[in-house]
C-alpha cells in the first residue's frame, strides 16, 4: 500500500492534533479550568485570528480576496464552530464532563456518515465488513454511555433525568456541529482557500459568544492573578490553537470521515495518558463505553486509510455544500 504524500501529511497533522488535544486535558487541564472558560477562549482565539489576519494582509492578500467571494462558506464554518464549542460547554455544566468529551469525540464520524448519506458532504463508502463492524461497535458505544448517563452509572448528572439527557443531547449535538464544520472547511480548501485564513476566519463568532459569556459570567470563576491568566493564555495558544490548526492542515491531505475517526480516538488517547500518569479519571461505565467506541474506530479506521490510498478526485464543491446535485 504506497501512501501519497497529501495523504501522508494528513495523518501526521492528524496525529499532531489528537496528541496535543490529549495533552492538554491531562496535563493542563488543571490551569485552564482556573479561567473562565469564555474568557480564555475569548483571548487564545480572538488573539490568534489577529495575528493571522495581519498575516495575511501582509503576505497572501489574495487568500483575503477569495475569502471576500466564499463568504457564505465561511459564514457555514463561524456558526458550525460557535455551535459545537457552546453545546459542548453546556454539555459539561450537566453531565460527566468526561462522558460530554467521549460522546461529543464519538458523535463526529456518526455524523459525518449520516450527513453523506444525506448527500451532504463528501460520499461515503461502508464497502468492507471490517468498516461496517467498526462503526456498529462505535454507535453501541454511544448507546451505552448515553444509557448509563441516564441511569446515573456514568459518574454525576446535575439534575433530573432531564437534565440527564439535555447534557447527552448537547454533547452529541456538538459532535455533529463540528463534523459540520469540517465538512465545510474541506470544501473552502478546494475552493483555493488555504488552511491559515480558513483557521483566522472561522472563529468571528465564537468570539463575539465567548466575550458576552465572559461579560454575563455563565462560566464564572474566581479573579485570576494577572500574571497567571497570562501564563494560561500563552498555553492556550500553544495546546488550544495550534492543536486546532494542526486539524485544518489535515483537511488538506484526508477525508472529513477519517479526520473525524482519527479525532474519536482523542478520549482513548487521553485514558492512556491518564494511566501513564497514574490518574484516572474515567468512572468504570463511562471507561466501558469508551473502549467499545475505540474498539470499533481502530477496527474502521484501517480500511478508511486504505481508501484514502485509492482516493478519487474531491466531488463539486457546491454539491458538498448544499447535497444537491451540480
Amino acid at each position: 500500500m504506497r501512501i501519497s504524500i497529501p495523504l501522508l501529511a494528513g495523518l501526521s497533522w492528524s496525529a499532531i492534533y489528537i496528541l496535543l488535544e490529549s495533552a492538554q486535558s491531562v496535563f493542563f487541564g488543571a490551569v485552564l479550568q482556573q479561567m473562565d472558560s469564555f474568557q480564555l477562549g475569548f483571548w487564545v482565539f480572538g488573539i490568534t485570528s489577529f495575528f493571522l489576519f495581519l498575516g495575511i494582509r501582509r503576505f497572501d492578500p489574495e487568500q483575503i480576496r477569495l475569502c471576500g467571494r466564499n463568504l457564505q462558506g465561511l459564514f457555514a464554518c463561524n456558526c458550525s464552530t460557535a455551535a459545537g464549542w457552546i453545546l459542548y460547554l453546556f454539555s459539561i455544566q450537566l453531565i460527566e464532563p468526561a462522558v460530554a468529551f467521549t460522546l461529543s469525540s464519538a458523535a463526529m464520524p456518526v455524523s459525518a456518515i449520516g450527513l453523506a448519506f444525506l448527500r451532504i458532504g463528501e460520499p461515503v463508502t461502508l464497502d468492507t465488513r471490517q468498516k461496517r463492524i467498526g462503526f456498529v461497535l462505535v454507535s453501541a458505544g454511544i448507546v451505552f454511555l448515553v444509557g448509563t448517563t441516564l441511569l446515573g452509572f456514568s459518574g454525576f448528572v446535575r439534575g433530573s433525568l432531564v437534565t440527564g439527557l439535555l447534557g447527552s443531547a448537547s454533547a452529541l449535538l456538538s459532535g455533529c456541529a463540528f463534523a459540520w464544520m469540517l465538512i465545510h472547511c474541506r470544501a473552502l480548501d478546494a475552493k483555493g482557500l488555504c488552511p491559515v485564513p480558513v483557521f483566522a476566519f472561522r472563529f468571528p463568532l465564537y468570539i463575539v459568544l465567548a466575550a458576552f459569556g465572559w461579560l454575563l459570567g455563565l462560566d464564572y470563576k474566581a479573579p485570576v492573578e494577572t500574571g497567571d491568566a497570562a501564563i494560561a493564555i500563552l498555553i492556550g495558544l500553544a495546546i488550544m490553537a495550534f492543536p486546532l490548526y494542526a486539524m485544518q492542515k489535515a483537511l488538506s491531505g484526508i477525508s472529513v470521515l477519517l479526520l473525524s475517526t482519527i479525532t474519536a480516538l482523542g478520549p482513548f488517547i487521553v485514558f492512556l495518558m491518564q494511566m501513564v500518569e497514574g490518574r484516572v479519571a474515567f468512572s468504570g461505565f463511562t471507561l466501558a463505553g469508551l473502549l467499545i467506541y475505540s474498539s470499533g474506530v481502530l477496527l474502521a479506521m484501517p480500511g478508511l486509510i486504505q481508501e484514502g490510498v485509492r482516493e478519487a478526485p474531491r466531488p463539486d464543491t457546491v454539491q458538498t455544500l448544499t447535497g444537491g446535485k451540480p
